[in-house]
């Protein structure tokens, strides 16, 4: 086990308890952070509130609060580290793990055949970067870069 402040970036970690005062475990819990939530650090600047993803949202925990969250790590889902659809390389494989965009972009993300587990690959960038095009269930498919930077993938 170690604690939420000592973790990697873009690596899935289980919640395992929190230590600190029990207002800030209600808090924690009644936002569905439960023993057993898979999340994942998405940021980890110095002065700044971590952000963390579980269950499809994204949250800012103070530094204070990060020394008491108790993690452990997901080996079986790092084995290869969590990068974001825009820093695949061409020609590369991935298989969506989760989505960072809510809402509507994200119904709409799935509507297109972008679903948790489904593999793409990328087989080009525009001349500017902008936009990608992947191979997704057979059809090809272009995504702004900002998309699919809300995409979280694993290299396969």
């Amino acid at each position: 086990m170690k604690k939420l402040k000592d973790c990697q970036m873009n690596k899935v970690y289980q919640f395992v308890a929190f230590n600190g005062q029990e207002s800030h475990g209600k808090h924690l819990k009644n936002l569905g952070l439960l023993p057993g939530t898979e999340m994942v650090l998405l940021s980890n600047k110095k002065n700044q509130p971590f952000i963390v993803l579980f269950k499809g949202t994204k949250i800012g925990i103070d530094d204070t609060i990060a020394e008491f969250i108790q993690v452990s790590e997901d080996i079986e889902k790092n084995s290869g580290e969590l990068k974001t659809l825009d820093e695949i390389g061409i020609g590369k494989h991935a298989q969506v793990i989760d989505f960072t965009a809510k809402g509507a972009l994200k119904r709409r993300l799935m509507d297109m055949g972008l679903t948790k587990g489904v593999l793409v690959q990328v087989k080009q960038y525009a001349p500017l970067g902008d936009p990608i095009e992947i191979t997704v269930r057979g059809y090809e498919l272009s995504l702004r870069k900002q998309e699919a930077s809300l995409i979280l993938v694993k290299e396969v």
